[in-house]
Parts: structure tokens; C-alpha cells; sequence
């Protein structure tokens, strides 16, 4: 690591509020290449190694010892110097914590100083020396100098009271049960269970354990049902599909069901709990969504370009769905009462027709509809809805929160809301428009950032996770049979990308862990493969994404690996493959110049070339629509920006290459990006040994 110097490179400086005073953020503008100011005004880019200079607006107090801001980095910023002054020396220089990588705007914090190494006297600014990468792009707004809160930069540690611990759960995980629960069936009235004991005798029940409840809490041996047992250990009992669970109606529909053996007051555990893999449903002929083609579009909404859907030829949307805006805990002037489990909350029909009118044009396009279910952070929201359906352990890094699955009010509150949209955008009639899929949160393996549940092991945050998927999927599938839930994850493949990510390979990994012990389901995969570097849409040469499981990373470079992967005896479904949908991708262009329009154009055509021949990929929605100044920089749309000067909403090439591909016109418009990749013919990236 390089030691801080007294003689700073190219300054850029930003004026520095306290806490305390409140005042806006101020930014100076500085000539140089490097340095550019964004909208919204107070957001200041840097390309490259620099420094910045941070100018308090008042003078800084001894307590004013915490240094706050919001950045977005793609890669992140290694360990970086922070040296007071002037006059700016290496002996007094503070090291801080690097800044992770980032695909949207977080929060950094960083301990200046300590009673015991206190600043010297008399500073007036910071210089910050921040070893970028020559190509890296980071952004910074919201500068602020403050006192520090008590315990912020206490280490914390995994919260269990919310959740099972890593040792539970790898035990329960790997042991071979001397009896199992083999088939679970929901049919309209009554539940059916299968199984069998090694040990048959008296004394056997089946648990009816509520979803919420955690591994061996005794709480979920509160209901048993007592079996009687074949001769050869199987036994088959149907069992109501409603009981009362605290004096309310309960569906057992998202129960799991677990052999138990009673002896006096005590119960001991014979099997592992299984929930159920056959939901009857209200549409049996309800036909799935069928594209003609692989090509969708991300984020999309209506009320603008109108006609974009059609002009593009797209087959496949997803629509962002902030489900706490849907639900009501007590009744208003624009609601309607709704029930689930026993318990009344309030459905808001304004929030909800919003929706309804996005899935009725979609339905009128004839497009397959993929929506992203997303809670905000109970720690940064304080609406009354997300502090119950919220996690509680979230933390405030993250943007959204997983929900809260492991109390009885959180995931009531939850289910309800999940039942609310698949009966309605489920109907045969398609009144409100049509949902057909459901992505579950988003970028779990990144969930610090995108779906927190605070500090959690990569094991007990999936337990939790994949308690909402398969939420999802009892209920949709009561609706629609061809619904499935699917689990959304960045291009970190076998690597993590950050220290508190888990990495996408091993949470599937573990979701099949699950799924053998507990019941399969038929849960896919939504998946985005962005480029090794967001900011270069040069896929082919990403060095971190190679022909091997082991791969770093998955991006356009090394789709293959993921076909691959997912084609794996232990990944398939009742003999099937997955399917597999690209959510959320696409490619930068770091300028409008030509050549800068033409590499993201070529990294689009050789994504779609090495798509064509893996089967079990089905869609691919391009993200973004339209470039967007909140995206840290990057200018990864179809069309330039609403507001660009001269051209707003310009169609890019990639916009007419887009709109060609899966047409005849498809090669006339891919062919001439050969030569700006380097090769003669789309079979030279096209990867056919196999992969392992």
C-alpha cells in the first residue's frame, strides 16, 4: 500500500457541512478532465486517482470527528488517506476504510479520530487521497462532518433472536432423519401427507409448523396430529386445511410438516419438515406466458413512449412493485378490507389501479410480466406497514429489507399483501392486467445493499430468504399454476464482490440444500450479467469471467457457464430445467462520441449471439430503458437522456440494433460489431467444450 504524501496530485473541492449547522453541501468547481459536477447539482464524479480537498462550512469542533457521505462506485475505492490541514503531512494522515463497490447510492461513515488520537489542533480542511483505478468512476453527495453516535463502530455480530443459528442449521441440514415427510398436497379443503418411519410404533404425530417459526423451537411442536403407521413404516393422512392458531382462522397452506415422536411432555424430532409441493389451484387451465422471442425490457412503465414496446418488438417486462404502498394496517377513505390468516388489513385501491393500469397495457402488448417485489428499510422508513413487514434487524446501508418472515404479525402482514396481488393480477378475465412471475426483492447475494437483513451468514440469511420465496410460491400457485417465484442475483458468480456479499453461486447452492431437505418447488432464476466493469461494455475481454464453475464472475463473456450450471442433475426441476431470465442487464456507453456508441452496441450483439443457442436462458430485459443521471455516471440505455441538449431521447445504435434482433434484419444490423470485437464470425465466441 502506497504511504499518504505532503503534495497532493489534482484537487477537487468540496465544502464540507457539519452535522449540527445543517447547511447544504456547497461544491466549488475545479478545471480538469477528471472532475465534472452532475445533476442533481451537489453531486461531484471523479475519474481516476485523486485528491479532494473537503472544506468544512464552519470550524470544526473536538467532537466533529466523523466523516459521512453518499457515494456510488462500480469496483469501489481501496483504503484511502485522509490527511488534516494545511499544511496536508503524512504524520498526521489518518487511514480509512475503503469504499465498496456500489451499483447505487450508499452511505459511508469513517472515525477521523478517537479521544486517544485526537485531530491536530487548528485544521481546517481534509485532503483525501483516493487511489482510483484509471478507468473507475465515483461519485460523491452529501458531504458531512459530525459527532459521533455511541456504538456505531461497536463490531456487531450476527443477530439470531430473528433468526436460526449457522450451527442449527448446518446440523439440521446434513443429518439423514430415520424418517421422512415424502409428499405434501394442498388441495381446496384438506392437506395430504405422506411418509415414512424406520421406526414405526405409538407415539408418532406430524407437526403442523407455521412458516414464521424457527428450527427447533418448541413452538412449532405446539400442534401435532397423531398417525397410525402401516406395517412397513408409510403412513397417508389427510388433515383439514384450516385450524385455529390463537384463536384465529389459520390456512395451513404455508405450514411445514414434521414426524415427531411424544413421549410424556417430551418431543423429539424424526424427520426433517417438509412444506408442501402440490398446491391445488383456482385456474387450472390458465395458460403460462409464452414469448415469441428472448427480448424484454427492464423497469419499464407506462406513460411514456407509448409505442416503445411494439416499435422494439419486446416480449418480456419487469415492473418495480414497492408492496408496502398496496397494504394498509387500519382502514381509510380509499380502501378495502382484505383477509389473511384470521386477521384484517386494508387493501389501498388508489396504489393498487396505479398498478392495474401498468399490467393492463402490458397484457394489451401480449407481454410476459416479471414483477420485483421490494420492501423498504424499517431502519430509514418510518411508515407504520414497513416497521412491521420489515425486517428488524435491517440494517440502514440498505436500500430495501428483506421482509419479515419469523414473527407471526410480520409475515401475516406479508402474506397478505403477496395474496392481495397474485389473486388479482392472477384472474382469468384479466380485469387488473396480468403478473405472470415474481422476482423476489432484488440482488439477494449483494442483500447488505439491496434486500438487508442486517449481519447475517450466508446460511441464515438464505433460511430467511428462501422463507419469502417460497411464500410466494404456495400462494401464486393457489392462483396460477405457472407462476414461480425467482431468486434475483448480481454477476458475482464464485466470488463475493464485497465482504459482506455472499456470492450468487453459493446462495444457489444452498437454496438446493433446502429445497432436497424441505420439498422442492418450482423456483427460477433471475439473473444479471452486467459486464465485468459496468462502465465498459467491452464484455469480451472481462478477464474475471472465465469457462469453469469456479469463475469469479458471469457476464455476456461466459453465459455459458451459467447454461451449464443450471443443466446440473441437483439444479433441475421434476426433470426440467429452470428457467432462467437475464432481469436486468446492459451496457454502458461512457459517452455519445461514436466509438464510445459503437462498444456498447457490439457488447448487446454479442450477448444476444451467445443467448441464442442456451436453451435454458428465456428472456433478456435490457436495463436501461433511458439513461438515467441517478445511475452514478453510468449511461447504460437505449436512448440518451430526456434532457439531453440537442438530442433528448436519442435513439443510440443500440436502440436500432435492439430493435432488429430475433427479426430478419437481425445479422444486417449485428454483422458490422465482428470487427470491433476482433473476430470474423459469431462461432468464435460462441464456447462448446464442456464446463466444469
Amino acid at each position: 500500500m502506497k504511504k499518504p504524501t505532503s503534495r497532493p496530485g489534482l484537487i477537487v473541492s468540496l465544502c464540507l457541512c457539519t452535522l449540527a449547522a445543517a447547511m447544504p453541501l456547497k461544491l466549488e468547481r475545479f478545471d480538469g478532465p477528471a472532475a465534472t459536477f452532475q445533476e442533481p447539482p451537489g453531486t461531484v464524479e471523479i475519474r481516476g486517482p485523486m485528491s479532494v480537498r473537503v472544506t468544512p462550512s464552519s470550524r470544526p469542533g473536538a467532537e466533529d470527528r466523523v466523516l459521512e457521505f453518499e457515494y456510488f462506485c462500480a469496483g469501489g475505492v481501496p483504503s484511502f488517506a485522509a490527511l488534516p490541514g494545511p499544511p496536508f503531512e503524512a504524520k498526521t494522515s489518518r487511514m480509512l476504510p475503503g469504499l465498496g463497490h456500489s451499483e447505487a447510492w450508499k452511505s459511508y461513515t469513517a472515525r477521523l479520530s478517537t479521544p486517544d488520537k485526537p485531530l491536530p489542533d487548528g485544521w481546517k480542511e481534509l485532503r483525501l487521497d483516493l487511489p482510483l483505478p484509471a478507468e473507475r468512476v465515483l461519485q460523491i453527495r452529501n458531504a458531512r462532518l459530525r459527532p459521533e453516535v455511541a456504538g456505531e463502530f461497536d463490531a456487531t455480530k450476527a443477530t439470531t433472536s430473528t433468526a436460526s443459528t449457522e450451527e442449527a442449521l448446518r446440523t439440521y441440514l446434513d443429518q439423514t432423519p430415520s424418517a421422512n415427510i415424502t409428499k405434501v398436497s394442498v388441495g381446496k379443503d384438506a392437506v395430504r401427507i405422506e411418509g415414512r418411519s424406520a421406526n414405526p410404533g405409538s407415539n408418532l404425530y406430524l407437526a403442523d409448523i407455521p412458516m414464521d417459526v424457527l428450527l427447533d423451537d418448541p413452538q412449532g411442536w405446539r400442534t401435532l396430529v397423531e398417525i397410525t403407521t402401516n406395517a412397513d413404516g408409510s403412513f397417508q393422512t389427510e388433515i383439514p386445511r384450516h385450524r385455529q392458531r390463537d384463536g384465529r382462522d389459520y390456512d395451513r397452506l404455508t405450514s411445514r410438516w414434521q414426524l415427531v415422536r411424544k413421549t410424556g411432555d417430551a418431543v423429539e424430532p424424526l424427520s426433517k419438515a417438509r412444506y408442501a409441493e402440490e398446491v391445488a389451484s383456482r385456474s387450472p387451465g390458465l395458460p403460462p406466458a409464452r414469448p415469441a422471442n428472448k427480448k424484454g425490457l427492464g423497469g419499464w412503465h407506462i406513460g411514456h413512449l407509448p409505442d416503445e414496446l411494439d416499435e422494439l418488438g419486446i416480449t418480456a417486462v419487469t415492473v418495480n412493485v414497492m408492496i408496502h404502498s398496496l397494504i394498509s394496517l387500519t382502514p381509510g377513505p380509499d380502501t378495502t378490507p382484505v383477509r389473511w390468516q384470521g386477521r384484517t388489513y386494508h387493501a389501498n385501491e388508489k396504489a393498487l389501479a396505479a398498478m392495474d393500469a401498468t399490467f393492463i397495457e402490458a397484457q394489451k402488448h401480449h407481454v410476459m410480466v416479471s414483477a420485483i417485489l421490494l420492501i423498504p428499510n424499517p431502519a430509514k422508513d418510518g411508515s407504520p406497514v414497513v416497521k412491521v413487514m420489515g425486517h428488524p434487524d435491517a440494517n440502514r446501508e440498505g436500500i430495501f429489507s428483506m421482509p419479515n418472515v419469523t414473527s407471526d404479525d410480520g409475515i401475516s402482514l406479508y402474506g397478505a399483501v403477496l395474496n392481495l396481488m397474485a389473486e388479482r393480477w392472477s384472474r382469468p378475465d384479466g380485469r387488473y392486467g396480468r403478473v405472470h412471475h415474481w422476482i423476489m426483492h432484488n440482488e439477494v447475494d449483494a442483500g447488505w445493499v439491496w434486500t438487508n437483513a442486517g449481519e447475517k451468514t450466508a446460511i441464515t440469511y438464505l433460511d430467511l430468504y428462501q422463507r419469502s420465496m417460497r411464500l410466494m410460491d404456495l400462494i401464486a400457485r393457489q392462483y396460477d399454476p405457472n407462476s414461480r417465484a425467482f431468486i434475483s442475483l448480481t454477476h458475482f458468480w464464485a466470488g463475493a464482490g464485497d465482504k459482506r456479499w455472499y456470492g450468487s453461486k453459493r446462495l444457489i447452492d444452498l437454496l438446493v440444500e433446502f429445497t432436497r431437505a424441505e420439498g422442492d418447488f418450482p423456483w427460477a432464476l433471475a439473473y444479471h450479467p452486467y459486464p465485468q466493469d459496468l462502465f465498459n461494455p467491452r464484455t469480451w475481454e472481462d478477464k474475471e469471467a472465465t469457462f469453469a464453475f469456479d469463475s469469479h464472475l458471469i457476464t455476456p463473456k461466459n453465459l455459458e457457464v451459467l447454461d451449464a450450471y443450471m443443466k446440473q442433475p441437483a439444479l433441475l426441476h421434476q426433470g426440467k430445467v429452470r428457467p432462467v431470465h437475464l432481469s436486468e442487464n446492459g451496457f454502458n456507453s461512457k459517452d455519445y462520441s461514436p466509438k464510445e456508441l459503437e462498444d456498447q452496441a457490439a457488447g448487446m450483439a454479442l450477448a444476444w449471439k451467445k443467448m441464442a443457442g442456451l436453451s435454458s436462458i428465456e428472456s433478456w430485459q435490457y436495463h436501461n430503458w433511458v439513461d438515467n443521471r441517478g445511475e452514478g455516471g453510468l449511461k447504460i440505455g437505449l436512448r440518451k437522456f430526456p434532457d439531453e441538449p440537442g438530442d433528448p431521447l436519442g435513439r443510440k445504435p443500440i436502440w436500432h440494433l435492439y430493435q432488429a434482433l430475433g427479426t430478419p434484419k437481425e445479422d444486417e444490423l449485428a454483422s458490422p460489431y465482428l470487427k470491433t470485437i476482433g473476430i470474423k464470425s459469431w462461432d468464435e465466441v460462441i464456447y462448446r467444450k464442456p464446463v466444469r
